[in-house]
């Protein structure tokens, strides 16, 4: 592949996580042609070292699929690839070998001891990319997100001064914001007698605070799973200007369904099964709360009503998640990912609208 299609170290922000699960290509180049069109920072390879188990890819597929979109559109601005939530010193060291420019260092198992431990392993993966890439030729990010509690700002300071102490160059940090940030739906601060409440005032409030830490420490900040969480964009476009890295990779895959449903009902319906019957395992590494109970039975529904469930904020919100969090199950059948990439390449033309306006929903706000 020719040097200017291959992924770079970003250096100017809003940057766009904008990565991409299914094997077939299709939906990284719309994503691509619209990174060209807008002008966007995007990491158009983007996924999480569990996201690679899930679908069975490898770090190396993930950013050939990247390459070969931008070069099919003639995207020649620098777009980079995050090797995401890397839990391990072997997922650091497969992400580097295999052209990662971002680094994401998952640090849940260490949240949940004393600082110094933290401070051991953020230094062990720090240390171990600029051994592999070469120090000023990555960013790094460490995730603070998946953790039950809100990130205490007091510790972001006293974590930022050991690192600087020791020399760890950290671009940018991902908190755990109050409230929920699921996967598939918009925004919500607490679930509330079977029902989500929507209160902005503490995320507002919140996010004003650590913009005040990220000028002092020089970092930006990372809002993770921000997918479709559309009722935040305008705050975090206000008070964070430009300096922040928002990642969308997830629903996607929501909107190929969509085109599913639309034109192959029969398929649907069988993902759906599938989708459904191995739900309660696929879940156990997320945050959600999904009730099955509140989706309608799917067997007695027409396309139209099952595309207008699919609709983000406007559908259904528990059909949405259900389907999300199950996306391993159906990339992995050799089965139903070819019957599925074959009904989105017949209908390819209305297949790219509906993702284009479905990933220019999440930019709109930031133009």
């Amino acid at each position: 592949m020719e040097k200017k299609y291959l992924p770079s170290v970003l250096t100017n922000y809003p940057i766009f996580g904008l990565g991409y699960r299914s094997y077939w290509k299709l939906g990284n180049i719309v994503q691509a042609e619209v990174a060209k069109e807008y002008s966007l920072n995007v990491m158009l390879a983007q996924q999480s070292a569990r996201e690679i188990e899930r679908t069975k890819r490898s770090f190396k597929e993930v950013i050939e699929s990247a390459s070969e979109s931008a070069k099919t559109v003639g995207l020649t601005r620098p777009w980079g690839a995050d090797g995401d939530h890397l839990r391990n010193e072997k997922e650091v060291a497969i992400a580097a070998e295999s052209g990662c420019t971002h680094f994401t260092y998952d640090l849940s198992d260490a949240l949940s001891k004393n600082k110094e431990d933290l401070v051991n392993k953020i230094k062990l993966f720090y240390d171990l990319t600029c051994q592999l890439k070469g120090k000023g030729n990555f960013s790094s990010e460490i995730s603070l997100d998946e953790t039950l509690s809100i990130t205490d700002l007091k510790y972001i300071s006293d974590l930022m001064d050991e690192l600087k102490n020791k020399k760890i160059e950290i671009t940018e940090i991902a908190p755990h914001f109050p409230g929920y940030f699921e996967k598939a739906i918009d925004y919500y601060l607490k679930y509330e007698n079977g029902k989500r409440k929507k209160d902005l005032k503490d995320f507002t409030e919140y996010l004003k605070e650590i913009s005040k830490l990220s000028r002092k420490y020089g970092f930006k900040i990372s809002v993770h799973s921000g997918s479709d969480k559309f009722s935040i964009y305008p705050i975090v476009s206000k008070i964070l200007k430009k300096d922040f890295h928002l990642k969308t990779a997830g629903t996607w895959y929501l909107e190929e369904l969509k085109i599913v449903a639309k034109y192959d009902l029969n398929l649907f319906n069988e993902i759906y099964k599938i989708s459904f019957e191995n739900y309660n395992i696929s879940k156990a590494t997320y945050h959600i709360s999904c009730n099955p109970e509140n989706i309608p039975d799917i067997q007695k529904l027409d396309s139209q009503k099952i595309v207008s469930l699919l609709e983000s904020n406007e559908g259904n919100d528990d059909f949405r998640q259900l389907l999300h969090v199950t996306y391993g199950d159906i990339l992995t059948s050799a089965d139903l990912s070819k019957k599925m990439e074959s009904v989105l390449k017949t209908n390819i033309n209305d297949y790219n609208k509906v993702l284009k306006t479905h990933i220019v929903r999440h930019i709109k706000d930031f133009m």
